[in-house]
């Protein structure tokens, strides 16, 4: 074997009859040689030795033709290595590949293949080398040097995860990762940090997402956790965000991760345990008449919990232990069952829209006592009749100015006072609900608002449980 610059000649141990074909070899290597010097690209030059018995009828009625091969790999055979040479020389030391020249005498049909050697010289530019490939489920995920760095990236995807310390119970990978050795370009190779960062990002997955009534681009782009505008620009036909139908298919995307990393915490908490409350029915109280017994207190219980997450994300949470440290007290209200013939049956209604109480029942005014409730609201708002009933006053009433009064049986009445407008007469049968009259301040009044009284036998009670 002879190589560039080499005094070792090459050893042929053939008859005389090969002697004018070593003859001619070693004119074409010193020709090769002569080129070569005057470049600066490590070309070996390796000639097979050639034997047999039956050399001389191989190259009977043959010509001289030389194999190329480029960093050991055959490419294609040149009648002139001078064509590959002045190739090589043009990329002025770019190319690190190691090229061998292998002589051989053989009959040649048509023209050399000199399309295929360029392909592979330029090819040899980029040259693919071994590597080690990470897997998930099958599916490659990213590239890296070689198996140890394969392991420190799995490694450092699952300490990401891992970073509880003592609470982290267990750390796996819910796929199935395999390391399998690749054939790649240099670029195609990712440092450590580059491939954890790869594999924590994610891939962008397009799917479709079917639309249901009353969505919207704004509200499906909030279920899935994308921006609208994303979602515009994956749906360029949408002009107006607003305007999807039911049944609608539109393209969609999300990050599906390459690796779930699937820990389990285990930790202790204090949580509050939060009061209820009870009622209980109580016969010594009126109807709908509510009593607080005792008020409630929040107690405490100390947990131990395990915490499932994947990806750093809380999945779910199971309650291994739990342990009383306080006692919660629960509230107590007493309901009353009690029904007074005096009282009218029935749900009873507020008797305007309006929860403004500006003055309740009972409120002392010097004094005074105020017998009725006070509810504020706007000039005219609707009055309505708190029960079914028969009207027995409607008109001015002195200092109650406009007045509605309302009997509902079993001696009770309730009184509507200082309205704008009365709707109803006496003698007439109203229903629960009804219109009646129109707020406002007439009489003896400081602003718009609805006085509401209750008598019950003619004596003045709290209208609370008649609303």
């Amino acid at each position: 074997m002879k190589g560039l610059g080499s005094k070792h000649e090459t050893v042929i141990q053939t008859s005389k009859d090969k002697e004018s074909l070593v003859t001619t070899i070693k004119q074409q290597i010193s020709k090769t040689f002569t080129v070569r010097k005057s470049i600066a690209v490590a070309v070996l030059l390796t000639f097979t030795t050639f034997g047999g018995l039956k050399i001389q009828e191989s190259i009977e009625n043959t010509g001289l033709y030389y194999k190329v091969y480029i960093d050991g790999r055959y490419v294609g055979l040149v009648k002139d290595t001078k064509f590959v040479i002045d190739k090589v020389s043009s990329l002025d030391g770019k190319m690190s590949a190691k090229v061998s020249f292998v002589p051989v005498h053989q009959r040649l049909n048509g023209e050399t293949p000199e399309a295929a050697i360029l392909i592979a010289i330029n090819e040899s530019m980029h040259p693919k080398v071994q590597a080690v490939a990470i897997f998930s489920n099958d599916r490659q995920a990213v590239v890296v040097r070689d198996i140890a760095s394969a392991q420190a990236v799995v490694d450092s995807v699952k300490a990401r995860f891992a970073s509880g310390g003592s609470t982290v119970k267990e750390v796996k990978i819910r796929e199935q990762i395999d390391y399998r050795n690749v054939l790649v370009k240099r670029d195609e190779i990712r440092s450590v940090d580059s491939a954890v960062a790869m594999l924590l990002q994610g891939e962008e997955k397009p799917k479709k997402y079917l639309v249901s009534r009353g969505e919207s681009l704004w509200t499906i782009a909030s279920r899935n956790k994308v921006s609208v505008e994303k979602l515009k620009a994956a749906n360029p036909k949408i002009t107006d965000e607003n305007d999807l139908h039911e049944g609608e298919e539109i393209s969609i995307s999300s990050i599906e991760p390459l690796i779930t990393v699937e820990t389990v915490e285990e930790i202790t908490r204090t949580v509050q345990d939060k009061f209820e409350t009870i009622y209980r029915d109580d016969a010594n109280l009126n109807l709908r008449e509510q009593r607080v017994l005792n008020e409630g207190q929040d107690g405490k219980k100390l947990q131990r919990v395990q915490i499932h997450k994947k990806n750093g994300k809380v999945d779910s949470e199971v309650v291994i232990s739990e342990q009383v440290t306080k006692e919660k007290v629960n509230k107590v209200v007493l309901r009353g069952t009690k029904r007074n013939p005096t009282i009218a049956a029935g749900d009873w209604v507020w008797p305007v829209a309006s929860r403004a109480i500006t003055s309740p029942f009972g409120e002392r005014r010097g004094s005074q006592v105020h017998n009725a409730l006070d509810i504020a609201a706007p000039t005219g708002n609707a009055i309505y009749a708190s029960n079914n009933g028969t009207v027995i006053y409607a008109g001015w009433d002195g200092g109650y100015g406009k007045t509605i009064r309302i009997s509902h049986g079993n001696g009770v009445v309730s009184t509507y006072a200082h309205l704008s407008s009365i709707n109803v007469s006496v003698g007439q049968q109203v229903n629960k609900g009804a219109v009646i009259g129109g707020v406002g301040s007439t009489g003896n009044s400081t602003g718009p608002h609805l006085h509401y009284e209750v008598r019950v036998n003619g004596a003045i009670v709290n209208p609370a449980p008649y609303m």
